[in-house]
């Protein structure tokens, strides 16, 4: 099985061609699902310089019910592998890169998923993906593991409706809390991935019995020779935190966007092979995040008008019943920090 994904791992992992058949395809859940007896449920962190956030990162996944993190850290310059792992977290991978690679992050994250799958007592793990500025919760108030339980075994993937959320007071954020507590307010971000819609699939199941799952770059696909890789109609709910602490933020895209003295940035590979990327558009907006100018942001879109979005709060974008998540912290602790 590990040689197989091996293999795998050695095949670009760009989306499929136009006209070709989805690789992923949505399934409602069965009236009477049939679902796996047992799973393992672990995550796999991406990071580079965020000892801001990566703690709550971790502790959500904990909640989340993942029993395991493990981090993939780029040599960050300050200390995110060490707030990671004091969060309880197993410091998987550290490399070392002149600028932004996500095809060798994703070679590395996919090598860890496949060792640690390989190695573990279960015949099924599923396996978390996110960044650390990324926090995810099941639909109608369940945890992950509570909503994976619930699947015919059927599916192997799931997919994310996917929320930009933007500060618009002080503090923009407290390291230790769940940034959803002081960022309520979002912009639902749809960029299709496959036909329903997610623009991330951040769930994908290891089966000892079945052909391996490669995450592509981004978390935003999966290559797998059990093609079509079935996903539930139901997705699950990811908040993008990309503007946290206004000086921290605009510290760390300064380290990723802005020219050293030959020209180059670190983030200039990506934005070669990409034309652009999501976090040039970041950096050069955000004056105008923390001005709260919305109808000046770049909105990620690469369709129609990529100036200009429209926050509103998160409960009235989804309903009171979704808008539930749970946390490590007691209700009040969020409101003590502003008092």
């Amino acid at each position: 099985m590990l040689k197989r994904l091996q293999r795998a791992l050695g095949r670009p992992t760009q989306g499929p061609e136009p006209n070709s058949e989805p690789r992923i395809v949505a399934e409602d859940n069965p009236p009477r699902p049939d679902p796996l007896p047992s799973f393992r449920l672990f995550a796999i962190l991406g990071t580079w310089l965020e000892a801001d956030v990566v703690a709550a990162t971790v502790r959500n996944a904990f909640t989340q019910g993942c029993e395991r993190v493990y981090v993939v850290d780029n040599d960050s310059p300050d200390d995110t592998a060490g707030i990671a792992c004091a969060a309880g977290a197993t410091l998987a991978r550290s490399f070392s890169c002149e600028s932004y690679d996500e095809t060798l992050r994703l070679r590395l994250m996919n090598e860890v998923v496949a060792e640690v799958s390989a190695a573990a007592d279960a015949e099924h793990v599923w396996w978390l993906w996110l960044d650390a500025d990324e926090f995810h919760h099941g639909p109608r108030g369940t945890t992950l593991r509570e909503y994976l339980g619930t699947l015919d075994r059927r599916f192997r993937i799931v997919g994310a409706r996917v929320f930009n959320h933007f500060p618009h007071g002080k503090p923009e954020y407290v390291p230790g809390f769940h940034p959803l507590d002081f960022q309520p307010l979002c912009q639902e971000f749809r960029v299709a991935h496959c036909p329903t819609g997610h623009w991330k699939h951040p769930l994908q199941r290891f089966d000892r019995s079945g052909p391996p799952i490669v995450c592509a770059i981004g978390f935003h696909k999966a290559e797998s020779a059990a093609a079509p890789l079935l996903e539930p109609s139901i997705p699950v709910f990811m908040h993008h935190f990309q503007y946290r602490d206004e000086e921290r933020t605009r510290h760390r895209l300064e380290q990723l966007c802005r020219p050293d003295g030959a020209g180059k940035s670190r983030i200039a590979l990506t934005d070669a092979r990409w034309g652009g990327s999501g976090i040039s558009k970041r950096f050069r907006t955000l004056t105008a995040v923390y001005a709260q100018r919305w109808d000046r942001v770049e909105n990620l879109s690469r369709r129609g008008d990529p100036i200009g979005v429209s926050p509103v709060p998160w409960e009235r974008t989804v309903g009171a019943e979704d808008a539930r998540y749970a946390v490590w912290y007691p209700a009040d602790a969020e409101a003590q920090t502003r008092s």
